[in-house]
C-alpha cells in the first residue's frame, strides 16, 4: 500500500478535498438559507482543515517546525471544533461566541504546550484523539437530541459518519497506549495502518459535505412537499391532496364492505366572527375547529380544508347507521368545544352534508351533492347533518 500511496500526497489530496468541500458549503448557503450560518461555519471549518493538512504535507521541508507541528495541529483541531459548532447550528442549537473563542484559545495553548519535538509523537496523537473525540461527541449529542432524529432523511447517516470518525481516532489513540510502533511513529510512519488512516482522514471532508448536502436537500424537499399537501393555516390536508388521498383510499377498499361517506363541513355564521372579533381571531377559530374535527375524526378517516370556513372529510364505517353516529359525533364535538377569545366565548357549530360514495371517479359529482346538503342544512336551521335529505340532528333553537 505504501508503494501506491505516498503520505505527503495523501495529505495534499486531503487539503484539496477539504477545499472543495468548503467551496461546496459556501455554494449551498444561498440555496438553503435557514441553514446558511451553519454552512458558513462548515466552510470555515473545512478551510481550516485544508490549511492544517497542507502544513502536515510540508512537514520536515523548509517550513519551521512550529508551523508544521503546532500550526498544523491547531488548524485541524480548530476545524473539528468549528464542525461541532456548525452541526449544533444545523440542528437548531448554538453556543455563545465567547465560548467558541475560548475553545480556540485553549487549543492554541494545548498545541504550544505539546510543542514540536519530533520524538514526542505519542502525546500529540493522544491529544488529537481526545480533541477530535470530544468535538465529535458534541456533534452526536446535538444530532441525537434534535427533533430531526429518526424523522429526517440522512440524519442517521450523518450520525454514523461522526461515530465512525470518532472511532478511528479513538482506535489510533488506543494503539499508541498499547505501544503500537507503526502508529506512535508519527504521521509519516511507513505502515499500512498509517496509510489507511491518512486516506480516511483525507476523504472525510468531502464525505461530510456530501452527507450535509443530501440531508439539506431532503429537508427542503420535505418542506416543499408539506407546503404542497398541507393547508398552511390549519395543518390539515390541502384540498387537492385530500382528494388525491380519498381516491387512493376508495380504490384500495373498493372490494371491501366498508361504507364510505364524503362530508362537506361548513362552519355556521363564520363571517360574524371575523366582523365582531377580527380576522386574527377568525384564524384562531379555524385552527380550533380543525383541531376539534381532527380529534373527532376516526383514525381511518381523512380530513382536509376545502377553503374558507369549509372542511371536507372521508369516513369509512361498517354500516350506514354507524356512519350516521360518527358524522353526528363530529357535529357534537365542535358544538361542545367553545373557543375563548379574551372575555368572550365563541361557540362554533357546523352544517354538514354527507353523501355515500364508492366510486373514486365520482368525487366531484358527490361533492356537488354534499354542497347541496349543506345548503339545505343552512336553510333549515344550521348545526345539523343532512344526508340524502334526512335530518340527523334537531335544529338548534
Amino acid at each position: 500500500m505504501n508503494a501506491l500511496f505516498d503520505l505527503r500526497t495523501i495529505f495534499l489530496v486531503g487539503a484539496c478535498t477539504s477545499t472543495l468541500a468548503a467551496m461546496t458549503c459556501l455554494g449551498l448557503a444561498p440555496m438553503y438559507r435557514p441553514a446558511a450560518v451553519a454552512l458558513h461555519r462548515y466552510a470555515l471549518a473545512l478551510a481550516g482543515m485544508a490549511i492544517g493538512l497542507t502544513l502536515f504535507a510540508l512537514r520536515d521541508t523548509t517550513l519551521p517546525d512550529w508551523t508544521s507541528y503546532v500550526g498544523a495541529n491547531w488548524f485541524v483541531s480548530a476545524g473539528v471544533v468549528l464542525t461541532a459548532d456548525a452541526t449544533r447550528r444545523l440542528f437548531g442549537r448554538s453556543q455563545p461566541g465567547w465560548l467558541l473563542g475560548a475553545q480556540m484559545i485553549g487549543l492554541a495553548g494545548l498545541w504550544i504546550w505539546l510543542g514540536s519535538d519530533p520524538d514526542d509523537v505519542p502525546s500529540r496523537v493522544l491529544a488529537t484523539a481526545a480533541v477530535q473525540s470530544c468535538a465529535v461527541g458534541a456533534c452526536l449529542h446535538a444530532i441525537r437530541r434534535s427533533d430531526a432524529w429518526g424523522r429526517e432523511a440522512y440524519v442517521r447517516s450523518l450520525a454514523a459518519f461522526f461515530a465512525g470518525y470518532a472511532l478511528i481516532h479513538l482506535s489510533r489513540g488506543a494503539a499508541v497506549l498499547l505501544g503500537v510502533g507503526s502508529v506512535a511513529g508519527g504521521v509519516f510512519a511507513p505502515s499500512p495502518t498509517q496509510t489507511a488512516f491518512g486516506l480516511l482522514f483525507a476523504l472525510s471532508p468531502i464525505a461530510l459535505a456530501l452527507i450535509v448536502q443530501m440531508m439539506l436537500h431532503a429537508r427542503i424537499s420535505g418542506a416543499l412537499h408539506r407546503r404542497a399537501t398541507t393547508d398552511e393555516l390549519t395543518g390539515l390536508h390541502s384540498r387537492r391532496h385530500f382528494f388525491d388521498l380519498s381516491r387512493e383510499r376508495l380504490r384500495a377498499r373498493r372490494a371491501s364492505d366498508t361504507v364510505h361517506h364524503l362530508l362537506m363541513i361548513d362552519l355556521d355564521h363564520f363571517k360574524s366572527i371575523n366582523d365582531r372579533f377580527g380576522h386574527p381571531v377568525g384564524d384562531r377559530a379555524l385552527r380550533h375547529a380543525a383541531r376539534v374535527l381532527k380529534k373527532a375524526t376516526p383514525d381511518s378517516g381523512l380530513l382536509g380544508r376545502y377553503g374558507g370556513e369549509e372542511f371536507c372529510a372521508l369516513i369509512g364505517s361498517s354500516s350506514v347507521a354507524d356512519a350516521n353516529r360518527t358524522i353526528d359525533e363530529l357535529r357534537r364535538a365542535l358544538e361542545t368545544a367553545p373557543l375563548r377569545a379574551g372575555s368572550s366565548t365563541i361557540v362554533l357549530t357546523a352544517s354538514i352534508g354527507a353523501v355515500p360514495i364508492s366510486n373514486p371517479e365520482s368525487l366531484e359529482t358527490v361533492l356537488v351533492h354534499a354542497d347541496h346538503c349543506v345548503y339545505r342544512a343552512k336553510t333549515e336551521g344550521r348545526n345539523r347533518v343532512v344526508c340524502f335529505g334526512e335530518m340527523l340532528a334537531e335544529p338548534v333553537v
